[in-house]
């Protein structure tokens, strides 16, 4: 007689006689969206829109829609400064990086970004204001002619597509893991929907929407901040 051991593999009829159950299947995402979840949604993206078309009709001169008439006062033209620099990278590449690298990760801003901040603010603004120009290109060329204009122009417009890229990019990848939405749709509906506001109403309705966008972020990061 062999000796019962509990290192005897199972014969196959008791394989079979086992219980067996199906793995469970991946999730493909974290949050599952709700009927009044996609209307939220919708009705942002329409008032965003709306926003556009509702100052359209101040935006009629070339000064209206780079420059929104110089109408827009220091604290209105401050949220939308802050707001531009709260983007998916630094609500979500920031917050990796300090969680990775601590307080180090914050030295870029105090090193390089604040200063840089604080002299374009106090010292290039005025030049700018004085100039009565567009863009900073627009100063060069008055300053130093049409090279410069050329050259300034061409990397600015090389830096802000890669820019935008690695936003868009980031941006679609959180979609992706919290909500499971396709990459080409994400980058395609948020390019379609700033293009269609700014087109309609230029600098006036980027910076509404700015202060709309400060609004929501810190009214979603700060009760975020207090449950984590």
């Amino acid at each position: 007689m062999v000796p019962s051991s509990p290192f005897l593999k199972p014969s196959a009829a008791a394989l079979c006689a086992m219980p067996f159950s199906a793995p469970a299947p991946a999730k493909t995402h974290l949050i599952y969206l709700r009927s009044v979840d996609v209307v939220i949604i919708v009705a942002y993206f329409a008032f965003v829109i709306f926003i556009g078309f509702y100052v359209r009709n101040s935006s009629n001169t070339v000064s209206d829609f780079f420059m929104a008439g110089r109408e827009m006062t220091a604290w209105i033209a401050g949220l939308a400064f802050v707001s531009a620099n709260l983007g998916s990278l630094e609500l979500m590449g920031w917050a990796g990086s300090a969680y990775q690298y601590g307080l180090l990760a914050a030295h870029a801003y105090w090193i390089g970004a604040i200063p840089a901040m604080l002299f374009l603010g106090i010292v290039m603004m005025p030049f700018y204001y004085i100039s009565r120009t567009h863009s900073v290109p627009g100063y060069l060329q008055l300053r130093f002619g049409n090279s410069a204009r050329a050259f300034s122009a061409v990397t600015f417009a090389l830096m802000t597509t890669l820019m935008s890229g690695i936003n868009m990019y980031s941006m679609a990848l959180v979609m992706k893991v919290v909500l499971g939405w396709d990459l080409n749709l994400s980058i395609w509906l948020s390019s379609l929907v700033v293009a269609g506001y700014v087109a309609l109403g230029g600098l006036r309705s980027a910076i509404f929407n700015e202060i709309l966008q400060f609004v929501l972020i810190w009214a979603g990061a700060l009760p975020s901040r207090s449950w984590a």
